[in-house]
């Protein structure tokens, strides 16, 4: 017995048809949504950084754990 694959003329209109195993397609997706993510991550920090900097409120370090320390003042601050 033979197989036949009948593909619609509808989706050979929209440009090529590529066949992959249904393994390779989801690991495809799911590397596509962990990039779109990381791209809206890094869209909000430019946004982030924008906003600061034009505000004047931008400010420079040498080592990470002075923003912790910064960051943990202000958030003291919020609370009292």
């Amino acid at each position: 017995m033979s197989h036949v694959l009948t593909i619609p003329q509808k989706l050979l209109r929209r440009g090529e048809l590529v066949i992959v195993p249904r393994a390779d397609y989801e690991e495809a997706l799911q590397l596509k949504k962990r990039l779109l993510g990381e791209e809206k991550d890094t869209d909000e920090a430019i946004h982030i950084f924008e906003k600061e900097h034009a505000a004047g409120t931008l400010y420079k370090t040498t080592s990470f754990s002075s923003i912790l320390v910064r960051t943990q003042a202000r958030a003291k601050a919020g609370r009292q």
